[in-house]
């Protein structure tokens, strides 16, 4: 019975990842989305910026997630040892 209950929730919570359509919250990206600037293409890395400020303002202007590994310590600033 146990079991069950934790099939049926586990599987509701997954279901209502699904539906969602705040795609900051399930991860779930819907193509028909306007953003002032598309996602990146490409792997961008410290190095390829002069200041944290830019840095900073390219790794919010990527959306959810790091997928460049500007925030190494997960904080929220991206590039922290830049002038």
């Amino acid at each position: 019975m146990v079991k069950t209950l934790l099939v049926v929730i586990f599987s509701s919570l997954i279901l209502a990842g699904c539906t969602s359509t705040d795609s900051s919250v399930s991860g779930i990206t819907d193509t028909n989305y306007s953003e002032e600037r598309p996602p990146s293409t490409g792997d961008y890395d410290c190095s390829d910026f002069s200041s944290h400020s830019e840095a900073q303002d390219f790794f919010d202007s990527e959306g959810y997630g790091d997928p460049h590994g500007l925030d190494r310590d997960g904080d929220g600033e991206a590039c922290e040892t830049l002038p």
